[in-house]
């Protein structure tokens, strides 16, 4: 237990970046440095694709480390003080004059960030499938770091409050919520970096793959390929939601900061506790049942209540949708726990463990629907009309932003459902993969005891 908590504890920190970056990147550069809608969502967007292509070099990287300080988690430290300071950069940016100067600090900072965090979290993630072969210790391991990246994502709604201070609104507070983020990221990575010094690693074999051609291997599986669609599409949603968040709540709603906050927070504990139940439904029902009617009703249910909410309607978006709503997200971040048995699958084929690899292009691809997201938000609130610094928005943005945030969102949900119903590399298929693995593993401990025999 002690391991398993002090594994996940990195969640927290890399979470709270990641949920600060999410819902205020755009309200910040747009609000407070004054950066057009349009090419703050194209800076943002720039630097993810950025973040994406660097995923796959990282978890290559880490398949192919051999050091003394413990192969991946070697990386945790060194990712940790990287993404602190790459946080520090975002938020705080010079006296900027022009619009070329506030996107171009924009991307530049946000690439050096997402660098960090690549080299943190790649690792990091990878790191899971090698601690343990049970399926069911992986979901519970899986379980944990949902459950502190739920952590992390509710400290990010609760920061604006505590940091707030003489602040005005949660944008102009930034600069002393992302100090105190930094200083998150490197305690929580040397955290997990401490817990996981006496883990005894599956280490795989080392690769002699080259590493551009290495990119495309994990899409030679299978059961890889609609996985991956699945979690793409679902990313799409989440991204494209967190984006439009703040500026739906505010501009479409008319909820006041403090209510918006406290929305937010709600979510993120309803989230977070509701893991545990999504956990115990997956050990009794298996893993895609549960997803695809915990996906599908978030899909309809987000689609019906922001579509039909009315102006003000506090009390409904926080007991249909911070509480209601939120209990069923929990299913959709399940997803994650099946590419760990996608990986026994490729063991089986391959006699390889190519864990950073397959972690690497899901988050690639994770951050390119994400990248889709921003730069659709962006251009679409452009087209609207989006005015900048806080004044008063015409009425196509209103109807830009409900139609982003409840059907939008909604329809990738139900789409990621869909996909994830038809996927055939269920429990039955991965137990027959586990079976067989341990068959060979049996056969070979077999013949490496007779070669011994032999040789005495």
């Amino acid at each position: 237990m002690r391991v398993q908590v002090g594994y996940a504890t990195a969640d927290i920190g890399i979470n709270t970046v990641e949920t600060v970056l999410r819902l205020w990147v755009l309200v910040y550069y747009t609000d407070v440095v004054g950066l057009s809608a349009w090419l703050a969502g194209l800076a943002s967007a720039l630097a993810v694709v950025w973040d994406a292509v660097t995923d796959p070099i990282m978890g290559v990287i880490s398949d192919r480390t051999r050091h003394r300080f413990g192969g991946r988690r070697g990386y945790l430290p060194i990712g940790g003080v990287l993404l602190a300071l790459g946080v520090l950069t975002v938020f705080w940016p010079p006296a900027l004059d022009g619009q070329a100067a506030k996107f171009a600090w924009l991307l530049g900072s946000y690439c050096f960030l997402n660098t960090g965090m690549t080299v943190l979290s790649v690792p990091f993630m990878a790191m899971a499938g090698e601690m343990t072969e049970v399926p069911h210790e992986r979901v519970v391991l899986f379980g944990w770091r949902f459950a502190f990246c739920n952590l992390g994502a509710l400290l990010a709604a609760v920061l604006p409050q505590v940091c707030g201070g003489a602040a005005t609104t949660t944008a102009s507070a930034m600069p002393a919520i992302s100090t105190v983020a930094a200083m998150l990221v490197v305690v929580t990575a040397l955290c997990s970096w401490f817990a996981t010094a006496r883990v005894r690693f599956l280490m795989p074999p080392l690769q002699d793959t080259p590493l551009l051609r290495a990119f495309a291997v994990p899409f030679g599986n299978a059961a890889f390929r609609p996985l991956l669609l699945a979690y793409v599409v679902a990313n799409t949603g989440i991204g494209i939601n967190a984006a439009t968040f703040s500026y739906y709540y505010q501009h479409v709603l008319e909820l006041g900061e403090a209510d918006t906050l406290n929305v937010l927070a709600v979510f993120m504990g309803v989230f977070t506790l509701s893991i545990l139940a999504w956990v115990k439904l997956s050990k009794r029902f298996g893993k895609i049942r549960p997803m695809v009617v915990g996906a599908g009703t978030l899909g309809i249910g987000t689609t019906l209540l922001y579509l039909l909410v009315p102006v003000g309607g506090y009390a409904w978006v926080m007991g249909v949708g911070a509480i209601g709503l939120g209990a069923f997200v929990g299913s959709v971040v399940l997803i994650d726990t099946l590419l760990t048995d996608v990986l026994d699958h490729d063991f089986l084929r391959t006699r390889q463990l190519r864990s950073g690899l397959f972690f690497g292009v899901w988050r690639f691809a994770s951050k390119m629907a994400r990248a889709l997201a921003l730069v659709t938000v962006g251009a679409v609130l452009d087209v609207a009309g989006f005015v900048e610094q806080g004044r008063e928005q015409p009425p196509s943005v209103d109807t830009a932003l409900i139609l982003l945030f409840a059907p939008g969102v909604g329809a990738c949900f139900v789409g990621a459902a869909w996909i994830l119903r038809r996927y055939r590399f269920d429990d039955a298929a991965q137990a027959r993969v586990r079976a067989l693995l341990l068959r060979r593993a049996r056969r070979e401990v077999g013949g490496d005891v007779e070669r011994t025999s032999n040789l005495h």
